[in-house]
């Protein structure tokens, strides 16, 4: 059996609209009490720092609300993966 950190290390595809299969990463960090859900998708055989990924970042505040932000406020796939972190959402 896969431990977390395995588990979210693995390349997953996904389906958009039921069409494109699409490669998958996620990491989860937490900031004093808010989690932090990172989820980026390319097509398959892109690399994390190919300018080719779609990034959004999902907030759970401790009161148990959420927030569920793109980089720079748009759904594009325009992003680097390996600076998911850095990035600015809105």
């Amino acid at each position: 059996m896969m431990n977390h950190e395995e588990l979210l290390r693995r390349k997953f595809s996904t389906t958009v609209d039921g069409l494109a299969m699409l490669t998958d990463r996620s990491n989860t960090v937490m900031d004093g009490t808010t989690q932090y859900i990172y989820l980026g998708f390319a097509y398959p055989g892109s690399a994390e720092s190919d300018p080719v990924w779609m990034i959004k970042r999902i907030a759970i505040f401790a009161d148990g609300t959420t927030a569920t932000l793109f980089v720079g406020g748009l759904a594009t796939f325009d992003q680097v993966w390996a600076d998911h972190a850095t990035l600015a959402y809105a």
